[in-house]
């Protein structure tokens, strides 16, 4: 007998809302859930309806616009070129295709546009170009590779790849990210010695979730089995810097669920740990699901409540929204950077990749034939942007500030806009602050924990009025996500 996937699924979610939280740890995240005044909260502005998506870049996507594709090597006053960048580099293969994903991605068959030796050669090749445009002294002060799923990679890739970045300048000891599926390292201990040797310091692994029935909704291609040798790899190829992402608000999950993941994590004393809302982009295979699988939208508060709870509980530290780290020190520096107030240039190649030079957000297409036939030619792969004003760069600057350890530092934002930035935002900071989602010191405007968990719609509120204005006409709120997805 064939049973039917929505029952499956069905069956999953009964499963997991049967399933038991320990009393204490219920009383506690309903005693946080009682203690926020949603209804008030909400009256201002700050709750997370709509068309939620992570804010982890200004403008939204929905605002850009083409631009030339060397419009980001346009000299500007306010971002002056640097000489100390951050590097990303987008791979975008992938064993296959999870039912959430809208990044730029490609099924890893030998069947892509491009295939991948190639797509080394001509990625170094948007390397040089970029560098030798914007800055060739530039330093590289880090790297993330991000995808897709930079672990399909072969070892010869990897060291072809990591060979050319250590022949660039850098600073320092070098931060080197790299993203990586359980599916690629379960059984591959040999890989992860090849990203140690080559200079990879920091591995983030896309984990999401232990609960193995939920993994299957998600079309990942792991379970926890493989999740937990993964683990064990990675440490017995000699990383001491891990991060997993965790994905909540799920299809099928229930709140004890994703305790229990969380609870399991952190008895592994990773690094860090990375929590992330699920983000359900109307075209992904996951939003046509039944509806009545999804937590509702309290639970999935309650979700967001827990995190911050049981990671507390295992040691770790808020340093992000959405972060945890055992100690400061192990934060991933790129994202600290790129969304704080100095060192925010990011050089970003690849199909897909998102990148800030000068005071020029681009965005390169997500099409990977586009992508090669274009530096094919010579041509930058560039397909929408934004030059952004003074007063952007200022809503960039608390739009994405919010997300770090540090919030806004003053004296920084003052020194390179010439006001503080209680004179520039006047109004939004006090009705956050009045809100109780910011804290004003003489030192910085940073979140305060309710401001942390409320960190995405603290971005919104400084997006400019030309950008609500769009977004209004849109009928958007956060605007994170593409009219349409052909190119993913």
């Amino acid at each position: 007998m064939v049973i039917p996937a929505s029952e499956l699924r069905r069956r999953i979610k009964d499963d997991n809302d049967r399933m038991a939280l320990d009393a204490d740890t219920a009383a506690r995240i309903e005693n946080l859930y009682g203690a926020v005044d949603w209804q008030r909260l909400a009256e201002k502005g700050f709750d997370k309806h709509g068309d939620y998506c992570f804010i982890y870049s200004y403008p939204p996507v929905r605002t850009l616009r083409s631009i030339p594709p060397d419009a980001m090597f346009q000299p500007s006053a306010i971002e002056p070129v640097t000489d100390r960048l951050n590097v990303y580099l987008h791979i975008p293969y992938c064993s296959g295709i999870c039912s959430y994903c809208y990044f730029a991605k490609v099924v890893d068959n030998n069947n892509a546009p491009v295939l991948k030796d190639e797509y080394i050669d001509l990625l170094i090749g948007e390397m040089d170009m970029k560098l030798s445009r914007y800055n060739p002294a530039a330093s590289i002060g880090t790297v993330h590779f991000g995808g897709g799923t930079p672990s399909t990679l072969e070892p010869r890739q990897i060291r072809r790849i990591m060979a050319y970045l250590r022949g660039l300048p850098h600073t320092g000891e070098l931060e080197v990210t790299f993203e990586c599926a359980p599916e690629t390292v379960h059984a591959d201990l040999n890989k992860l010695r090849v990203l140690r040797d080559n200079g990879v310091t920091r591995i983030n692994l896309g984990v999401e979730s232990l609960d193995d029935r939920v993994l299957k909704i998600m079309a990942r291609r792991h379970g926890s089995d493989m999740t937990l040798r993964s683990l064990e790899n990675i440490r017995e190829a000699g990383f001491n810097n891990i991060n997993v992402d965790l994905i909540y608000a799920l299809p099928g999950q229930s709140t004890a669920s994703w305790v229990a993941t969380m609870r399991e994590i952190c008895r592994w004393g990773l690094e860090s740990v990375s929590v992330y809302r699920l983000r359900r982009h109307p075209m992904k295979r996951i939003s046509k699901l039944e509806q009545d699988l999804y937590p509702s939208y309290e639970d999935g508060l309650r979700m967001q409540l827990a995190h911050g709870l049981v990671m507390g509980d295992g040691g770790y530290l808020r340093v992000q929204s959405h972060k945890y780290a055992r100690r400061r020190e192990v934060i991933q520096q790129q994202t600290e950077r790129k969304r704080g107030v100095d060192a925010t240039q990011l050089l970003s190649v690849g199909c897909g990749a998102y990148g800030f030079l000068n005071s020029t957000f681009y965005w390169n297409t997500k099409s990977l034939g586009e992508w090669a036939a274009a530096l094919r030619e010579n041509r930058h792969p560039t397909w929408i942007g934004q030059t952004l004003t003074p007063q952007e760069l200022m809503r960039k600057t608390f739009a994405l500030g919010v997300h770090t350890s540090s919030g806004i530092p003053r004296s920084a934002f003052a020194r390179k806009f010439g006001a503080d930035p209680l004179e520039v935002f006047t109004d939004e900071i006090r009705t956050a602050e009045e809100a109780g989602l910011f804290e004003v010191t003489d030192d910085a405007v940073r979140p305060t924990e309710l401001g942390y968990f409320f960190g995405d719609e603290l971005s919104i509120l400084f997006y400019s009025p030309t950008v609500r204005a769009e977004l209004d006409a849109l009928g958007m709120k956060y605007g994170m996500f593409f009219e349409q997805d052909r190119y993913a």
